[in-house]
């Protein structure tokens, strides 16, 4: 898109196709012609210390590491039930999950399961097992990827994958709609019971962006999420955050990937 296209009231609505850009063609130009550094698929591991825990206890290694100014994120790679996978521990939200996955494509990955935790906007148990279908795109980042639009479906071949192993460790799951946000605090009352009548059954940061930047790439992206905290009431259920649902969430997410 040239220049003089842009300068709309709404800077996001200005979606631009052009595949280059600056900082990432850098990047791509350093891997052209290398082996590629990590294996083709990863689990974007939105869960806190325990990737690290599981990485230790495995025996993996740190095959890359990102240098970002929050600090640097290391991409694990290991072997697990015969096969090469690699893991991360992600940041949160969907500009800086993005710019990892991101950094991971560039370096041989083409199958991306993320997992992590979601707040609940209908009544889910706890630890309830959810695959999103699609994600209302309530975040900044999906546009930079794809056309402005309300919602952007995650790939169905790795949602069957998740279900399937989901059902292999015993478990239920459900399929439905997340609203994926930027604003943490301010998911309104309003804003909430107006995602729940569009169809939203959870919310999250990340999936849209995340779902976007994979269709743009021509890569495949899905998300395992689990039941934390709850807005269903009137009045907001922190439920512990789910943290007691982290490990068996892993597990199921590095089961997809196997099966992928």
């Amino acid at each position: 898109m040239s220049a003089q296209f842009f300068g709309g009231q709404v800077p996001l609505l200005e979606y631009d196709a052009d595949v280059r850009d600056f900082v990432g063609d850098g990047h791509r130009a350093a891997e052209a012609g290398n082996d590629p550094v990590l294996p083709r698929r990863i689990v974007l591991a939105f869960l806190g210390d325990v990737v690290q825990k599981f990485a230790a206890a495995q025996g993996w290694q740190v095959g890359f590491e990102f240098d970002l100014i929050a600090g640097v994120v290391p991409m694990w790679v290991g072997e697990y039930q015969g096969e090469q996978l690699a893991l991360v521990n992600m940041p949160v939200g969907a500009a800086a999950s993005v710019t990892v996955a991101e950094r991971a494509v560039m370096l041989g990955v083409d199958t991306l399961v993320a997992v992590g935790s979601c707040g609940s906007l209908v009544p889910h148990e706890a630890g309830a097992l959810i695959l999103p279908t699609k994600a209302l795109r309530d975040e900044g980042t999906s546009y930079h990827y794809l056309p402005a639009g309300r919602w952007v479906e995650t790939d169905a071949q790795v949602r069957a994958a998740c279900g399937e192993a989901i059902e292999g460790l015993g478990l239920e799951f459900v399929e439905a709609a997340t609203w994926t946000t930027d604003g943490f605090f301010r998911e309104t009352p309003g804003k909430v019971a107006a995602r729940r009548g569009q169809g939203c059954e959870v919310v999250e940061m990340e999936c849209s962006a995340l779902s976007a930047m994979a269709q743009f790439r021509g890569v495949r992206f899905g998300q395992i999420l689990y039941s934390a905290d709850s807005l269903a009431a009137e009045v907001h259920d922190q439920r512990g955050w789910g943290s007691s649902f982290r490990e068996i969430a892993l597990n199921a997410a590095l089961d997809a990937a196997l099966k992928l």
